[in-house]
């Protein structure tokens, strides 16, 4: 010990003689990195979903929304919190996301206690602050924005740049809702629209006047490239044409009970593809997503990452297949159209767990289903009440709604039932009643009516009367 102890002292004895015979010289620090070491930085959120951007549907009732605003550490003193409409924000939103939607009226929007709320002393989060809006008074469906902003005079406190925005869905034109309850588990179906019409899925119907599914989501439309053109678009077959032809007969329909329609899209054996898309390609596919949604009025979109061919580098729509790039794509129609809601099928490449410019999925990912016999994923930022507990192939008969599982699911925290193929052929139907009836009784605690029309065709209108 006493070698080593000696050893180290001359290698401090040499180290002090150098420093004395040599200046050091520091180079320039830049002190601004270093500027809010001591300052705490708050942000606005919404209480039950901790996000800064949330969708809500308003109809004939007011409804409540609650924002709390939440610090990194604990300040040293009481934190005064001010929230406010901030209705300059307006034109900075629309101008980011290329969007027109107007300010929700300030006179339907009521912010508790003036807005104003504490984080108290030694605490990292306020008390929750209610937002309620009164209803719109007509039958427009139209979506409105809400952006609300803190601020504080507190020293040591600042807020972040982050507001909380509200995307204010008027949805007063349905008449039996089925899906205003966030906590009830809800029936995800999906159905081919090459055999099955969709006005099928009006007669699963509660005993008490509900619509038993909750999505519907139009399995496909593709996504093509087009070598003349030079460009990706949305394909539709026949049958997907009919039912954008038929929009009003067909789609309208469904959602005027509550039912929410998703377009879902799926590759079709060339060199486009959804986890395929270069950046600027995303940004340009979104936009004729957001064309097709908002000019017919689709609930949401899904990516179906199946099907493709392998990328050709040498196009500037393309990049090497990853799952970034089908985060991006995600992401790029969920900014282009932000009240839509983003559905992942959890199967290719078509979504990762990755931030995309800083943002978490769970900020733009409404649903996320897994694939058939499989329990879905949550990413990050969401929660398990938007992911499916089992997905069944109804065609195939595999993975179906027993009233053991469907008891488990009921049990879990899992928010989601996914089915393929519900009906695709009269011959069927008693089979797949009866196994959405355990669904019906597990969820709203009673039976499904019996169905009394079949539409045979998806290019038609006509319908067949049943008798059971």
């Amino acid at each position: 010990m006493k070698k080593i102890f000696i050893t180290v002292a001359a290698i401090a004895a040499c180290t002090l003689v150098s420093c004395e015979k040599e200046a050091i010289t520091v180079d320039h620090v830049d002190e601004a990195a270093y500027a809010n070491v001591g300052t705490l930085v708050g942000s606005l959120r919404d209480l039950s979903t901790n996000k800064t951007s949330q969708v809500v549907e308003i109809r004939s009732e007011e409804i409540t929304r609650s924002v709390v605003f939440a610090l990194p550490r604990a300040a040293a003193a009481n934190v005064q919190v001010k929230v406010a409409l901030d209705a300059e924000y307006l034109r900075e939103y629309n101008e980011k996301h290329g969007t027109s939607f107007e300010l929700f009226p300030s006179e339907l929007v009521a912010i508790q206690d003036n807005g104003e709320v504490t984080v108290e002393a030694k605490k990292t989060r306020s008390g929750s602050l209610d937002v309620t809006l009164s209803p719109l008074g007509d039958k427009e469906e139209k979506t409105y924005l809400l952006p609300l902003k803190a601020s504080t005079s507190a020293g040591g406190v600042k807020v972040s740049e982050e507001r909380v925005v509200y995307l204010v869905k008027n949805m007063a034109f349905q008449t039996t809702v089925s899906t205003d309850d966030p906590a009830r588990k809800k029936v995800n179906v999906w159905i081919e629209v090459n055999n099955t019409n969709p006005l099928n899925m009006l007669q699963f119907e509660t005993e008490d006047g509900h619509l038993l599914i909750d999505h519907l989501v139009l399995f496909a439309y593709n996504i093509n490239y087009d070598a003349e053109k030079g460009k990706v678009y949305c394909f539709a077959n026949p049958q997907c044409q009919y039912i954008l032809d038929h929009y009003n007969e067909i789609v309208r329909p469904l959602r005027e009970r509550g039912m929410k329609v998703f377009i879902s899209v799926l590759g079709n054996h060339d060199a486009s593809g959804l986890a395929q898309l270069s950046d600027a390609g995303a940004r340009a596919f979104a936009q004729e997503m957001k064309a097709l949604c908002e000019g017919y009025g689709f609930d949401g979109v899904n990516y179906d990452d199946e099907y493709s061919n392998s990328p050709d580098l040498s196009i500037p729509w393309f990049t090497s297949r990853s799952q970034a790039a089908g985060n991006r794509l995600y992401y790029e129609t969920w900014k282009a159209m932000p009240d839509k809601e983003m559905m992942s099928y959890q199967y290719g490449s078509a979504l990762g767990n990755a931030a995309v410019d800083g943002v978490e999925p769970g900020e733009y990912m409404a649903w996320a289903v897994g694939d058939y016999g499989r329990r879905g994923v949550a990413y990050s930022g969401m929660t398990n009440a938007q992911v499916s507990y089992q997905s069944s192939e109804f065609a195939q008969w595999r993975s179906t709604p027993t009233e053991s599982t469907v008891s488990q699911w009921m049990a879990s925290d899992y928010g989601l039932w996914m089915i393929f193929s519900l009906w695709n052929d009269s011959k069927n139907l008693q089979r797949d009643w009866n196994a959405m009836n355990i669904l019906s009784k597990a969820i709203y605690g009673c039976e499904l009516k019996k169905p009394t029309k079949f539409y045979p065709q998806t290019k038609s209108l006509d319908y067949v009367s049943l008798e059971w």
